[in-house]
């Protein structure tokens, strides 16, 4: 599930469990910094520290052609977000550093698309689950970590730029209010890959240089194997599968590599990454297979006088959402477009200020139905915090996206080929 970066785990423990010899990732807009300076318990040898935040928002979205005849829905609503951090850390007598994190949260559920108001099924969008679970063992010669939680360019990005509001196009929110999976933006950002359970290795930094790679067997997570039995209307819930009856999109063997430089000229702080993405298709046992997914990403970022400036680029053969191309039955590429996306975008802080917007397009094959054009996303936003108290923040944030695809059926009604959204979303977030 897609979240919110600067309220991830993986960010708010960074300074815990930085690899040795490396410096803490960070960010400079991190909303749970105090999680890790608060105080903390100690359990079994262990220091554990819990934190979190409670998050309230008004929320404005104004769908294009999302109503039906004899059914609407309105365009404001209040909602909250909760989520709980538990970080725990221990240190053996020769030396070696391990731990583990965990994120529960209460955005697990969404309400199934009806107007039949069933109470049960509302109730279920509070339920709690986890977002990433992971453990770690650290040294001096880097950190393996073990669990869900996203890969290694995830850890090691650069250039990621949504330090305002609650995060911008990249945060998750925005898909939390918009009806309807046609109406969502791809996702084709480097946390958007998932916690798939997966191996992690982070090395330690050296004249400013640092790295990591990681390894998942397929896109699931969590305990079990997804399924309790094998067969042709089931197989394809099984974590492990591996052959398909029918066509089938998922990742297998997904593989991450990056390598990160960090230093200053002068007044500047800059940061610049490079990553490569691989994996194989779920092989199709009647007919041609996806294509293997292989793509390279770059990133980088410059602060300076309270400005953060950068933005990252990728590209290679990949569908929206991190899916993999499909071929048709003669085995041909049904679309022989390759996939791009970029994000461009700053922030100044002043004080308890911080303002700031970003600009984003992807363009990809879009639907595997139609061969004759490509998907394409673009979209906006802009706002800003003010840290009123310690762990207490008030934001505001304008988004604005559309999406086209000549021939492609959008929208519940009207014409075909395009949709708009917009969204407010304001509130203040308590972080502890």
């Amino acid at each position: 599930m897609r979240k919110l970066l600067l309220g991830s785990t993986a960010v708010a423990a960074a300074a815990l469990f930085a690899p040795g010899g490396a410096s803490a990732q960070t960010l400079s807009s991190d909303a749970f910094g105090s999680t890790m300076a608060g105080p903390s318990a100690s359990l079994r040898g262990l220091e554990v520290r819990i934190g979190g935040y409670y998050r309230a928002m008004y929320n404005y979205t104004r769908q294009e052609n999302v109503n039906v005849p004899g059914a609407a829905v309105g365009s404001s609503d209040f909602s909250n977000e909760v989520e709980i951090h538990v970080l725990a850390s221990g240190k053996a007598a020769n030396g070696l550093r391990y731990g583990a994190a965990l994120e529960i949260e209460n955005d697990a559920w969404r309400n199934p698309a009806n107007l039949t108001g069933n109470a049960s099924a509302a109730g279920q969008k509070n339920t709690l689950d986890y977002d990433e679970a992971w453990a770690y063992l650290a040294g001096a010669w880097g950190q393996i970590r073990f669990g869900d939680e996203d890969g290694a360019i995830g850890q090691l990005q650069s250039g990621h730029i949504t330090g305002f509001g609650v995060g911008g196009l990249d945060s998750g929110d925005q898909n939390q209010q918009v009806i309807g999976g046609n109406y969502r933006r791809n996702l084709v950002g480097v946390n958007d890959l998932g916690d798939n359970t997966k191996l992690i290795y982070l090395s330690p930094q050296f004249f400013g240089f640092d790295a990591g790679a990681s390894f998942a067997f397929n896109t699931n997570e969590g305990p079990l194997s997804g399924c309790d039995a094998v067969s042709t209307t089931t197989v394809t819930q099984c974590d492990r599968l591996a052959v398909s009856p029918t066509f089938n999109n998922r990742r297998r063997n997904e593989i991450q590599a990056a390598v990160r430089w960090r230093g200053s000229f002068g007044p500047v702080g800059a940061a610049a990454t490079v990553g490569y993405i691989g994996a194989d298709a779920v092989r199709n046992a009647s007919g041609p297979s996806a294509d293997r997914l292989n793509m390279l990403w770059a990133g980088a970022t410059a602060t300076a006088y309270g400005f953060t400036v950068g933005g990252w680029y990728e590209r290679g053969n990949f569908n929206g959402n991190f899916n993999t191309v499909q071929r048709d039955t003669a085995g041909a590429r049904v679309d022989d477009r390759n996939g791009t996306a970029f994000l461009a975008g700053a922030t100044y802080t002043i004080d308890a200020i911080t303002v700031g917007g970003h600009f984003s397009t992807n363009w990809t094959a879009g639907s595997q139905s139609i061969a004759t054009t490509g998907r394409r996303d673009r979209g906006w936003a802009v706002g800003g915090n003010y840290r009123l108290a310690p762990g207490l923040d008030l934001f505001a944030e304008y988004l604005k996206f559309d999406i086209k695809e000549t021939g492609f059926q959008f929208n519940n009604v009207g014409p075909s080929g395009s949709t708009k959204v917009d969204i407010v979303l304001t509130g203040f977030r308590v972080a502890f």
